[in-house]
C-alpha cells in the first residue's frame, strides 16, 4: 500500500465519521401583498419603489384606493386582478428601463383604480361595441388617461389605458381612439367600439 493510498483511506474514514447534514429547507416566498410594505421591503423592486419619492407616493395611493375595493364581480380577462398586476410589475426589475417600467405600471394601475372608484369627472357617451363578452351597447366614460366601459347594469366591464413609452404594457391597451372609434386590446381579445351620442 502506498503512502498516498493510506492518506486517502484516512481522509475517507474521517469523512465517514462526520454527521450527515440535511439540506436546508427552502425559504418560502413572501406572501402576496397588494402593495409594497416599505417598512419591510423584500425584493430589489420593493427597494426601488420605497427609495423613490414618486414611486413611493404612487404605492401609497394604490394602497388607499384598494381599501374596501372588491374585484370579485370584475372579469379578470378585462380588469387585471391586483395580485397578477403585482407579479407583472415585479418583472420590471429585469428590464433595462426598470424605473420607467415601474412608473408606467403605477400610472396604469392608478388610472384603473381611480376609474373603478369613480374618482374625478368623466364624460359619458354611448358606444356600440363588437366583442364576444360585451353587450352591443355600453356606456363609455373617459377618465383620462383611462377609458372604461359599463354594461347594461352599470357595472364596470373594461378599463383600458394607452401604452406609455417604457417596456410596460397595459393589461388592456387603447390601440386607437379617434373620438368616433375606440379599439382596445387585451391579451387574447380585441374590442372595437363606435361612439354615439352623449349619455343623457
Amino acid at each position: 500500500m502506498t503512502r498516498a493510498s493510506r492518506v486517502a483511506g484516512v481522509v475517507l474514514a474521517l469523512l465517514a465519521m462526520q454527521p450527515v447534514l440535511a439540506a436546508p429547507a427552502p425559504v418560502p416566498p413572501p406572501p402576496d401583498q397588494p402593495v409594497v410594505d416599505c417598512a419591510r421591503p423584500v425584493y430589489a423592486i420593493d427597494t426601488m419603489i420605497c427609495d423613490d419619492r414618486d414611486l413611493g407616493a404612487a404605492n401609497a395611493e394604490v394602497d388607499g384606493l384598494l381599501a374596501g375595493l372588491s374585484f370579485a364581480a370584475l372579469d379578470p380577462g378585462w380588469i387585471e386582478p391586483q395580485a397578477d398586476w403585482v407579479r407583472r410589475r415585479a418583472l420590471c426589475a429585469f428590464q433595462p428601463d426598470g424605473h420607467a417600467c415601474v412608473a408606467d405600471a403605477f400610472a396604469e394601475r392608478l388610472a384603473i383604480l381611480r376609474a373603478l372608484r369613480g374618482a374625478g369627472g368623466a364624460t359619458a357617451t354611448w358606444a356600440r361595441c363588437r366583442s364576444t363578452n360585451l353587450p352591443g351597447e355600453v356606456a363609455m366614460e373617459r377618465r383620462p388617461p383611462a377609458v372604461l366601459l359599463r354594461g347594461a347594469g352599470g357595472g364596470v366591464r373594461v378599463v383600458a389605458v394607452a401604452p406609455g413609452m417604457s417596456s410596460w404594457r397595459p393589461f388592456v391597451a387603447i390601440e386607437r381612439d379617434t373620438g368616433r372609434q375606440l379599439v382596445m386590446k387585451a391579451k387574447a381579445a380585441r374590442i372595437s367600439c363606435k361612439i354615439a351620442a352623449a349619455v343623457r
